[in-house]
């Protein structure tokens, strides 16, 4: 008996420290990789973590292209299934031209493995709902740093729950509780963007999938404005204070220009003119930091000269639609 419960007690003891020598503490560094076919920019990274307890708070560091961006990191570790939870922070999104680019809300999920003696952390970091369509999952495997004298690991100061989010700096994210479900008014069956897929589950573009959200989105109700040219020339800017809005631009239901933000120099477009009605409609791709996606269209058909804000919510496309005036034939002309 005395044998048994020395035995169940090591046993124990053993298994306490398997568990508590199971830590993410310390400094990991790996390359990310966008999950979408084609050539696309990587994201050199390096994570700083700090383990107490189950929680872990810490540091995201990532180039992208020419840009060093730092973000603040928190979430749990499940020693048990040794993976590791990261809260959604704001990424780069893979198709942004700088670091001045849309972001992408991000949420991390990592396995802790051992590989040939080496730490591992193994996943992805992955969009929330809201996101899934133009901002695709981000494959990572971190390594883990082993200090020496002359490289010992960063020491990071501990990050408190209730002053966290005043110490998230350089890049934060977007508002993105206040927005609702992507539903059009036709759509009785209230489906989402991310439910949209090809014949046979094969992959789309992510042009074809912002266009395919466009239709589940309704379209703003606007007068026909009678213009006497053959192509427009549209300007558009940020309405109000730069706050990273970010838009397609579509034109007759066809996609002109995707992942463009909106900022205090113009989006220069021209447009021809068909006959009939044409519409220029505004895709939100976020609401920037303040809802909603707001832009100041100026746009000229020949000499008229027009101004006119633009909104775009998850919910509905900004839309202005304009007609070519039918030119009358000369009498002089007629023989």
């Amino acid at each position: 008996m005395k044998t048994s419960l020395v035995i169940l007690f090591l046993f124990s003891i053993c298994c306490i420290s398997s568990l508590s020598a199971q830590s993410v503490s310390g400094e990991w560094y790996g390359v990310g990789k966008v999950k979408k076919a084609g050539e696309h920019n990587s994201y050199l990274s390096e994570m700083v973590l700090k383990q107490k307890g189950n929680k872990v708070t810490g540091q995201l560091n990532y180039f992208y292209r020419s840009a060093e961006i730092k973000v603040k990191v928190r979430g749990t570790f499940d020693p048990r299934y040794r993976v590791l939870e990261l809260t959604p922070q704001p990424m780069l999104n893979f198709l942004a031209k700088n670091a001045n680019g849309a972001d992408c809300p991000m949420e991390g999920s990592f396995t802790l493995k051992t590989v040939k003696g080496q730490k591992v952390l193994v996943g992805q970091f992955n969009p929330i709902y809201e996101y899934r369509v133009t901002c695709p999952a981000i494959d990572v495997r971190f390594t883990k740093f082993v200090p020496t004298k002359d490289q010992p690991t960063p020491v990071l100061e501990d990050v408190d729950d209730s002053t966290a989010a005043a110490k998230l700096t350089t890049r934060s994210l977007p508002d993105v509780t206040m927005r609702p479900a992507i539903i059009s008014k036709q759509d009785t069956s209230k489906k989402s963007i991310a439910s949209i897929s090809s014949p046979a589950n094969k992959p789309i573009s992510v042009e074809q999938q912002i266009l395919q959200a466009l239709k589940l989105r309704s379209f703003e109700e606007s007068p026909i404005v009678d213009v006497d040219a053959d192509s427009l020339k549209v300007a558009l800017y940020d309405n109000g204070e730069v706050d990273n809005d970010t838009i397609s631009l579509f034109y007759n239901r066809n996609l002109v220009a995707t992942q463009q933000m909106l900022s205090d120099k113009p989006l220069n477009f021209t447009l021809p003119l068909h006959a009939g009605v044409n519409e220029i409609s505004m895709f939100a791709e976020n609401l920037g930091k303040i809802a909603p996606n707001t832009a100041l269209a100026i746009i000229y058909a020949g000499e008229q000269r027009f101004e006119l804000n633009l909104t775009s919510t998850l919910n509905k496309n900004a839309a202005i639609r304009f007609r070519k005036k039918e030119k009358k034939a000369d009498p002089k002309n007629i023989n």
